[in-house]
């Protein structure tokens, strides 16, 4: 007499012949899921050392672009910003072109944020010298409104005179190139702090900023181009004080034209508002 396997026993091996079982899928899923836990932190790493770079070599392009303005204009430096906001509309004016972010590229053969103003959304992509991929900036509608700058001048260098002018500072005036910072990597609206210091002022994309909106965007690090042309990354937390004010004496990395100068007041003597 022929026996018969239990019936049991006879899905059990349909199940096994046609496919995974359960546990195996399980087992798949799982594996799946740790191969990707690990490679997203590596990823993330390697997209920061990328864009990490891409500021770096933005800076020290800006470098060479602030020399050629300053050896064509007898030692000053650029403007700090243009007459009025620093819309699209005033940034394509002709008295704008000596703004530093029209001046500056351009001497490099690239756009200037002026000849951006017909075509904004073409000013956050990488053929745009000040656009860095590392920066978060927001929505659309907020990019479109006003230029956004994730790289800023140095406001600490032209202060403002007894009659509430600033002037153009010279080459002449900064007693120590090589520590002296001219650009900075700068905050956006949607960026956090990198440190919790007590300040007023949140990021706001300006086109002029100092240590105060200085962001580290790379596991605490940004970039920073000094006076001579060189480009640095600096640690966020080596820039202010636990209170959010600029050390004072300065030391290795200096705001105003003479490092004797007290970058927490302004050229009256009256103090910073943090």
């Amino acid at each position: 007499m022929k026996r018969h396997s239990p019936p049991c026993i006879q899905s059990h091996r349909l199940v096994r012949t046609s496919g995974f079982t359960v546990m195996e899928a399980l087992v798949t899923v799982a594996i799946i899921l740790v191969l990707i836990a690990i490679a997203f932190p590596v990823y993330r790493v390697m997209r920061q050392r990328a864009n990490k770079q891409v500021a770096l070599k933005a800076m020290k392009e800006l470098g060479s672009g602030l020399s050629k303005y300053t050896g064509q204009n007898a030692g000053n430096l650029p403007a700090e910003d243009a007459s009025g906001n620093d819309s699209w509309k005033n940034a394509a004016k002709p008295e704008a072109n000596d703004a530093w972010y029209n001046a500056v590229p351009r001497l490099v053969g690239r756009k200037g944020v002026g000849d951006y103003a017909g075509s904004p959304r073409d000013f956050y992509t990488k053929d745009n010298l000040l656009f860095l991929p590392g920066a978060e900036y927001p929505d659309s509608d907020k990019k479109l409104r006003d230029p956004l700058f994730a790289i800023a001048f140095n406001t600490k260098l032209q202060r403002k005179d007894p009659d509430g002018k600033k002037r153009k500072t010279n080459l002449s005036d900064i007693k120590n190139p090589s520590r002296t910072v001219v650009l900075l990597e700068q905050g956006l609206p949607n960026e956090e702090r990198t440190l919790t210091v007590q300040t007023k002022r949140d990021y706001d994309g300006s086109c002029k900023g100092s240590a105060k909106s200085f962001v580290g965007r790379y596991g605490g690090q940004g970039v920073l181009l000094f006076v001579d042309g060189h480009a640095e990354f600096i640690e966020a937390r080596d820039l202010l004080t636990e209170t959010g004010s600029f050390p004072f004496p300065q030391g290795a990395i200096i705001w105003t034209p003479s490092p004797e100068e007290n970058p927490n007041k302004t050229s009256t003597g009256q103090n910073v508002i943090p």
